[in-house]
């Protein structure tokens, strides 16, 4: 007997509900809960941002408090570089006279050495080919 009046008020409060769900879509209620939530996104990707900021500052600082110690060490590896390169010019010189002395003699080898010619290779033997004149030493 109570199952027809249960029903109704079932019934009644289901579309209640569905009405004031309706009614905070289309209010502003619902438009200014999506803002506020966009603007709380907004708000904490802006403090990562700035996290992330700060941590590059710190690394750009420590990059700088880096930089006079280096160029004291670039300094001081010039310094010693230089008493180097005073004495390595005579032996770079000394190498290039080496260099000239043994090409004069393999040309004077060449000169005196007995050259023989033939008409051609012997049969069944592939023609030897010249051995390279070997590359002159770097110049330093």
């Amino acid at each position: 007997m109570f199952d027809f009046v249960r029903s109704a008020l079932r019934s009644a409060i289901g579309a209640a509900e569905h009405v004031s769900d309706d009614a905070v879509r289309h209010t502003p209620l619902h438009t200014t809960q999506e803002l506020e939530s966009a603007m709380s996104d907004a708000a904490q990707a802006v403090h990562r941002s700035c996290d992330s900021l700060e941590r590059h500052v710190a690394v750009i600082e420590a990059l700088a408090d880096s930089l006079p110690p280096l160029t004291e060490s670039v300094t001081r590896l010039t310094d010693q570089l230089e008493p180097l390169l005073r004495i390595a010019a005579p032996l770079g010189a000394a190498e290039r006279d080496v260099a000239k002395a043994e090409q004069e003699v393999a040309r004077v080898e060449h000169f005196w050495t007995r050259h023989r010619h033939h008409d051609g290779p012997e049969q069944g033997a592939p023609a030897a080919p010249e051995a390279p004149a070997p590359p002159p030493p770097p110049v330093v």
